[in-house]
């Protein structure tokens, strides 16, 4: 999918919904971190089957994400790509750490989402229920000492798993929110002033009037 063809997409409509098949899924960090620069979150991924994904992406009418939005389509329309070049103004010092990518940072906010959705509560079930299948395994396989051994070592090893999960999954969090948090500095502290005007850039349809807002 090209760059033009996940444009019209994001053309201002309220909702913007995408399926994608086959090789397609692997674009799935790009068409987010273009719907970042457009104004637009991500509301639902569904994964049909490992080849199908289908994604629903909300306009963000917050005043940021439709400045953010305006400076991309002043950007377009002069000509320019779609993410801002990174740049530091002369006389400011850099953001500390290394430049994070459009799409990386699109992969973080997502993994966020996701902690935020749901937890770890799911893992820890998870590994608890396993640990109580090994339990119950080790029991009917008592007989067979070496077998019985191996499965309480690895109802161990889920107990473990279910108990350290939690503090895993909050330092994974943490580790993408400040991969987030840095994107976001240094995206700010390269925005210059907006490119003047020029011809509309190539996307279909007519949910924009021109001037940044939504003409439908």
């Amino acid at each position: 999918m090209k760059d033009e063809q996940i444009l019209a997409y994001f053309d201002g409509r309220g909702t913007a919904e995408i399926t994608l098949r086959g090789r397609e899924v692997a674009q799935s960090d790009r068409i987010g971190a273009i719907a970042f620069e457009l104004g637009y979150t991500l509301h639902e991924r569904d994964i049909v089957t490992r080849g199908q994904w289908r994604m629903i992406y909300l306009r963000d009418d917050f005043p940021d994400a439709r400045q953010r939005a305006q400076h991309t389509l002043d950007r377009l329309r002069a000509g320019g790509p779609v993410f801002p070049q990174a740049r530091t103004p002369v006389g400011v010092p850099p953001v500390p750490g290394r430049q994070i990518a459009p799409m990386e940072a699109t992969s973080a906010r997502q993994n966020m989402t996701a902690y935020e959705t749901h937890g770890s509560r799911g893992l820890v079930i998870i590994a608890s229920l396993l640990g109580v299948a090994f339990l119950a395994l080790a029991w009917v396989a008592r007989e067979a000492l070496g077998g019985a051994i191996a499965l309480l070592i690895a109802a161990a090893l889920m107990g473990v798993v279910a108990t350290m999960v939690p503090r895993w999954m909050k330092i994974w969090y943490e580790y993408n929110r400040r991969k987030v948090t840095r994107f976001n500095e240094q995206r700010s502290q390269q925005w210059g002033p907006p490119p003047p005007p020029g011809p509309p850039p190539p996307v279909r349809g007519d949910g924009w009037d021109g001037s940044g807002r939504n003409g439908s």
